[in-house]
């Protein structure tokens, strides 16, 4: 059984209890505070685990090992305002809405990653832009409005909550709390998401 990572403040592990439970059926799941960059703890890591959850602000030590370990793991990252980024970014994350339901037959993401999905509950929703090409996994509905001060730098579908490149997604709207677990689909999006990103990988 493959093994998962959960990176969260140990105060808010209690937040993420339904997440953990919508991955125990197929993962074995795991929590830690912080990721050690020391090259024995890091070894033990990745020999350890083969997808990590990272929803925390990183601390500036985690860096060195996150970065190490987004070579060859599979990675979903919450990034958060004017924090780290795992793909760099071509602007600053813009305000959108405190709660979005998104309703999947809206997506740009392919029709994989929603299977048995009608909507996904994001909450303190912002606009990421990377700077590189990436696959768009999660986008705005027709009234989303990603605002620049008082002017609407994005709209509609070109609003953009989560991407993928390769073997990184990164979202930049809370869509692993609870209550998004209960409110909406999002555990089997999680589930499509993370098949869709195990297919034809090999872990040694």
């Amino acid at each position: 059984m493959l093994s998962i990572l959960v990176v969260a403040e140990s105060t808010e592990w209690h937040n993420y209890k339904d997440l953990e439970e919508c991955l125990l059926n197929d993962y074995h799941v795991e929590f830690t505070e912080r990721l050690s960059s020391e090259s024995t703890e890091l070894s033990k890591l990745e020999f350890s685990h083969d997808i990590f959850f990272y929803l925390k602000i990183p601390e500036t030590s985690e860096i060195s090992a996150i970065s190490r370990l987004l070579k060859s793991k599979i990675f979903i990252f919450f990034v958060k305002k004017d924090c780290f980024s795992p793909l760099p970014l071509k602007n600053e994350l813009l305000p959108v809405a405190d709660k979005i339901l998104l309703k999947a037959s809206a997506m740009r993401g392919k029709m994989e990653y929603f299977r048995g999905v009608d909507e996904i509950l994001a909450l303190n929703v912002y606009h990421i832009e990377p700077k590189e090409a990436c696959e768009v996994i999660l986008n705005g509905n027709k009234d989303s409005r990603a605002m620049l001060g008082d002017i609407v730098f994005r709209a509609g579908k070109n609003v953009i909550f989560g991407v993928r490149k390769n073997n990184i997604v990164a979202f930049s709207a809370d869509i692993f709390s609870n209550e998004c677990l209960r409110q909406a689909q999002n555990c089997r999006f999680f589930r499509n998401l993370l098949s869709d990103m195990l297919t034809g990988v090999e872990f040694y």
